[in-house]
């Protein structure tokens, strides 16, 4: 088993939130009014002023790799116990040899870290079969998931009973023929239905030609996990003949339904006229798919498509996305959020008053990530080289919704400097994640707060991990 140290205290002080505010996440016991400005929005809560518009306060970011200040750490991910907002797990990869030239997969780690008081400090749990890619998600009670690919392209599932303290040895999940995966993720379904506790772990791997004479093609696979992470079925796959696809994000709705994104990005046997995405929604615990084509062509690269569901009466259900260079051209070809209210097989398009919007829908965003609070606020954090004529630099800026992904409020900067690509053994590192990784960390916690994990640079040392709480508040 795996025991978490005592807590590394981060040596960056924590700024105070702003006391004399009412939060938004306890705005059901007040009005909420129906029409919101399209830049801001308005709101009235209680004692509130009702043309007062909500405001995003970002508090100070702690280091939360402070006690390894030599080592690039890059792919952080971020989860949030659902009932418990003290109780938060992050992992990350780190390059311990990035400085002396062994930049490579096989010299990679991932290191995993917990807070027990809300992002304030942060304890290190090393995994030591873990290479690249983790992904965490909490479960039932206490129960907290880590999957990451190991050596040979093994997908490993890490288990722990208690919030992270102590690990089980890790769960191999089984692939077709033993072949080699990729970007494993993870979802859990929390819901109270026949399917609850359930486990997936998704992702990518080579799988076996569908007929004598084709080749093989690299698709989406899902293995489920029903004895609470022990042990995981073989796994099934989506098939789209001729076509390579990688799997973007999952989550499990309150009804028990698993949907989960892909995309086409390569072919064997034909060339596309363009890759497609698309929304595979599982109802009998990831079996058999229904698949429904994403209204857009996939970004560039792999750029990450964060998927997020709403929790809240008022759109439960509901599904966010947000995309890289969706928006309309007049605001930019930036960041867009598209919603689903029938389990991604169809999507709204961003509505056309939010064009103007600065923040989420501008130009220079990377690395987005999506979250939705209990209260239905859907958080949006993001990596932005606006402020950088050369491009090259980035800040994290968040904006969040209050009318259900219909407008957003005017950004704001969460990292107090910029983060440039450093000289030295990180430049390599920032090479290959020029932006932080191939995705990056957002969790809404249990009191409606939400917690921002990024990885950045600071007067040009090496990427390190960072986390900042932000509130989205009513003036009194």
């Amino acid at each position: 088993m795996i025991r978490v140290p005592m807590a590394v205290q981060s040596s960056v002080p924590q700024k105070p939130i702003i006391g004399a505010m009412r939060v938004l996440s306890v705005l059901a016991l007040g009005s909420v009014l129906a029409s919101l400005a399209a830049s801001a929005g308005a709101f009235a809560a209680g004692a509130g002023d009702p043309g007062a518009a909500p405001r995003i306060v970002a508090g100070e970011p702690v280091c939360v790799s402070v006690d390894r200040p030599a080592v690039p750490h890059v792919e952080p991910f971020l989860a949030a116990h659902p009932a418990d907002p003290d109780l938060l797990f992050g992992a990350a990869v780190l390059l311990p040899d990035a400085g002396r030239g062994r930049g490579g997969i096989e010299q990679t780690a991932v290191a995993g870290f917990r807070s027990l008081d809300g992002g304030r400090a942060w304890a290190r749990v090393a995994f030591p079969r873990c290479l690249v890619d983790p992904w965490v998600s909490f479960g039932r009670g206490r129960d907290v998931y880590l999957s990451c690919l190991a050596r040979g392209g093994a997908v490993a599932v890490f288990r722990s009973p208690d919030g992270g303290r102590i690990w089980h040895r890790p769960v191999r999940v089984p692939t077709a023929g033993g072949g080699a995966a990729d970007h494993p993720i993870l979802a859990v379904d929390r819901s109270e239905g026949p399917r609850g506790g359930t486990v997936y772990a998704i992702f990518a791997q080579v799988l076996p030609a569908a007929a004598p004479g084709r080749k093989p093609r690299f698709g989406t696979a899902v293995a489920a996990s029903r004895d609470g992470g022990r042990s995981f079925s073989a796994p099934a796959f989506l098939r789209d003949e001729g076509l390579n696809q990688q799997p973007f994000d999952a989550t499990v709705l309150a009804d028990g339904t698993l949907v989960l994104l892909l995309m086409d990005y390569a072919s064997f046997q034909r060339p596309l006229a363009r890759r497609q995405a698309w929304a595979a929604r599982s109802v009998d615990g990831g079996r058999s798919f229904s698949l429904a084509a994403l209204p857009f062509e996939p970004p560039g690269g792999l750029a990450p498509v964060p998927l997020a569901a709403d929790p809240a009466a008022a759109h439960r259900g509901r599904l966010y996305l947000a995309v890289p260079g969706l928006a309309p051209r007049e605001a930019g070809g930036g960041l867009a959020v598209l919603r689903s209210d029938d389990g991604g097989a169809s999507w709204r398009q961003p509505a056309s008053a939010a064009a103007g919007v600065p923040g989420p829908l501008a130009a220079g965003a990377r690395t987005p990530a999506i979250a939705v609070s209990a209260a239905g606020v859907v958080g949006l954090a993001w990596y932005d080289t606006r402020r950088d004529p050369r491009g090259e630099c980035f800040d994290v800026d968040f904006s969040a919704s209050v009318d259900g992904g219909r407008t957003f409020l005017a950004a704001v900067r969460v990292t107090p400097e910029m983060s440039c690509p450093p000289a030295g053994q990180d430049r390599a590192v920032a090479s290959r994640w020029p932006f932080g990784g191939d995705y990056s960390g957002l969790a809404a916690t249990a009191d409606g707060h939400f917690r921002v994990f990024w990885s950045g640079s600071r007067a040009g040392g090496v990427s390190q991990v960072w986390a900042a709480g932000v509130e989205v508040v009513a003036a009194q």
